[in-house]
């Protein structure tokens, strides 16, 4: 059965280092560092719900778990759209003939432009314990780098990495305007 699926392409040789993270689901550790891939990374703007692979192979399921049928895969460097999460674990994605479900242990968010709701401090970490580095005032464009993560190094949808004015860190996603796709 082939199942085409909605894939954007773009020819640039350090997307593989485009700003983002993995998790290791074998070592429940984190493989890079926020700062290490948004350092590295090309400044593109990608629509908001764009990932990039990281997994030389990564199954697309019928169900967001690992019983799933495997419908088709896709390949390291592809980009997709995540049309949802449905936890911090699987995401939605559009196939012909209905929706799919990969892992998100293995994608890579593609930096992208948002704006912010209110003014909105830039941490450290994702945390409100953590030191505060600048303040972005209302309405400023950032370039979202990625989602934060939880203590148990699990995707989080409180939290989103980010760069703004050179500066790069961790703001409460409550004062960003994201489109709601979660």
């Amino acid at each position: 059965m082939d199942i085409c699926i909605k894939t954007i392409t773009k020819s640039i040789s350090v997307l593989a280092l485009a700003a983002g993270f993995t998790f290791s689901s074998l070592s429940g550790t984190l493989p890079f560092t926020h700062e290490q891939t948004a350092s590295a990374a090309e400044k593109i703007n990608a629509p908001f719900s764009v990932y990039e692979v990281t997994a030389n192979v990564l199954n697309i399921r019928s169900k967001p778990n690992t019983q799933g049928k495997i419908l088709d895969t896709l390949r390291k460097k592809d980009q997709i759209e995540v049309v949802k999460f449905v936890n911090a674990d699987w995401a939605a994605i559009k196939i012909i003939g209905g929706t799919g479900y990969i892992s998100t242990s293995y994608l890579m968010k593609v930096p992208s432009t948002v704006h912010t709701a209110a003014n909105l401090n830039l941490r450290t970490g994702p945390s409100t314990s953590n030191k505060v580095v600048t303040t972005i005032p209302k309405g400023k464009s950032v370039s979202f780098l990625a989602w934060g993560y939880s203590k148990d190094n699990k995707l989080s949808f409180d939290w989103a990495f980010v760069e703004y004015n050179g500066f790069k860190g961790y703001v409460s996603t409550s004062y960003l305007q994201l489109p709601n796709y979660r």
